[in-house]
């Protein structure tokens, strides 16, 4: 993977099944562009199960980018099972979408 430059996004892909085992390698990913000052789109368009753990990375990434007030987080194209669970979960706002 190339690292991305100060204020250039760069784009995580998330798998159809995002779980525990896919966790550890997000946070890493959005540790890594946070540190590096990039902004980072998080792909969910192939998201067919998501759970906790990446929601939790997510959130967190989400505050500790806001928190960083430079580079963004953001979750680009949704599928419709992302969507459905982060909504009924209640993460919609914690995650900087709309409704």
């Amino acid at each position: 993977m190339e690292e991305a430059g100060v204020g250039v996004s760069d784009c995580v892909p998330l798998p159809a099944v995002a779980d525990l085992v896919e966790a550890g390698p997000l946070k890493a990913r959005l540790e890594q562009a946070l540190a590096a000052g990039s902004g980072i789109t998080v792909d969910a368009s192939a998201v067919q199960r998501i759970s906790s753990p990446c929601l939790q990375v997510l959130v967190a990434g989400a505050s500790s980018f806001a928190k960083a007030c430079g580079p963004s987080l953001v979750i680009g194209t949704q599928s419709e099972a992302f969507c459905e669970t982060v909504s009924v979960l209640g993460l919609i706002e914690a995650l900087g979408l709309s409704k």
